[in-house]
């Protein structure tokens, strides 16, 4: 055990000596994240209020129909009637961006509104357009009318208002504040430890392996005294710890955005729950969740890394690897996905949807600890499969 701790001294060292590993593992989780959640939310805003400002031009077919309709579109500034258009015409003018969208009333309209039947209004949209405004818009207007020809009916007749509503749906939600912003911020959470938990092992343990063989300085680590699994450890420990500082980092930023970055355009009671939902024992929980992850990933990128010729080969093999670790937390985002006694053996799903379970309070102690357990064991299967590797004399001194 003391050759191991003095080989994950050595690798600290030797690590902390080249600016990119720090750069990957601190700086840029600290920095990239404030600025991207920073733009990504005011573009977002900024690009949302450009839509609502925006004129929109629709076709308006059988105005002679519903003169009343016609005035309360008119009523909207933004909404710009292009006349002459035909209604063989909307959906081809739609597609073509010569229009925004179109409302086309039968000529049975004001026959069937006078009889206090129900008419039919035709809307085309495109929902692919910017936030639906174009259909939001129409319909306000439709909607509007709508609401004052059934006020006119009610007074004509002398009827109660409560009469078209039978049943008065009392909603209730019983999910608390906690478990909607859990769902909500712990489908997000996993990226940062995904990505940035990966991406800062993967250039360790690429470095400890791949590095050291292209440097030639893993053969004097082979003279020392210390056994193969005793290096594979001590470099195993090394990568993992890296791992977790990545994503404590990540979370770190997270911390700077909210409260330095875009907090400001938060809602204030919203902030407060999140910061209340935050306490001890969810950060506690969240951090333990970051150590088998941290164990499966350096394991993994040890046994793949170390079969490279070089840094560059060993970098092109696991490049691709990051892409495919996403595809579990995408996966954990779906609708209907629960972390279960299946879910929890799935690695990276089961530290997506657990996350989420942390942060909601609600998670079954049982499914978090085959979590554990999963993870633990496929570390330990590719801890030893790096040791074979190792021991593996054509693995090491590659030409």
């Amino acid at each position: 055990m003391t050759r191991t701790f003095t080989i994950v001294k050595k690798e600290f060292t030797d690590l902390i000596r080249d600016k990119r590993t720090i750069l990957t593992m601190i700086v840029l989780p600290l920095i990239f994240l404030p600025i991207l959640l920073s733009i990504v939310v005011r573009v977002t805003q900024r690009q949302e209020a450009k839509a609502d400002r925006q004129l929109i031009d629709i076709a308006f077919v059988g105005a002679a129909y519903a003169p009343d309709l016609h005035d309360a579109v008119q009523a909207d500034s933004l909404l710009v009637i292009k006349p002459d258009v035909a209604e063989a015409d909307i959906e081809r003018l739609i597609r073509a961006d010569s229009l925004d969208g179109g409302i086309v009333v039968p000529p049975d309209f004001l026959d069937r509104v006078d009889a206090d039947e129900q008419a039919e209004v035709i809307v085309f949209y495109r929902s692919s357009s910017s936030f639906n405004v174009a259909e939001r818009r129409m319909l306000d207007a439709i909607n509007s009318l709508d609401d004052e020809i059934v006020d006119r009916r009610i007074r004509r007749r002398n009827l109660d208002p409560n009469l078209f509503d039978a049943i008065a749906v009392d909603r209730r939600d019983v999910a608390t504040l906690q478990e909607r912003l859990g769902q909500a911020v712990g489908g997000f959470l996993p990226y940062m430890f995904v990505i940035f938990m990966f991406t800062g092992a993967m250039y360790a343990g690429i470095d400890l392996s791949a590095g050291e063989k292209e440097r030639g300085t893993l053969e004097t680590l082979l003279s020392s005294p210390a056994s193969r699994l005793e290096i594979v450890m001590g470099k195993f420990l090394v990568v993992a710890t890296i791992g977790i500082f990545s994503a404590l980092a990540s979370m770190v930023g997270l911390y700077i955005a909210l409260t330095r970055g875009f907090g400001s355009e938060i809602p204030q009671n919203m902030l407060d729950a999140a910061w209340g939902i935050m306490n001890v024992k969810v950060v506690v929980m969240l951090a333990t969740l970051l150590i088998p992850l941290a164990a499966f990933f350096a394991a993994l990128i040890l046994a793949l890394a170390i079969q490279a010729k070089s840094f560059k080969q060993a970098q092109s093999t696991l490049t691709p690897l990051s892409i495919v670790v996403i595809v579990p937390v995408v996966i954990g985002l779906l609708p209907g996905m629960e972390l279960n006694l299946i879910t929890a053996m799935v690695p990276i799903l089961n530290v997506s949807l657990a996350t989420k379970d942390v942060i909601s309070g609600t998670i079954d102690p049982l499914h978090l600890v085959v979590s554990y357990v999963s993870l633990f064991l496929l570390a330990g299967a590719s801890i030893w499969f790096c040791v074979v590797w190792f021991n593996r004399e054509e693995t090491l001194f590659r030409d």
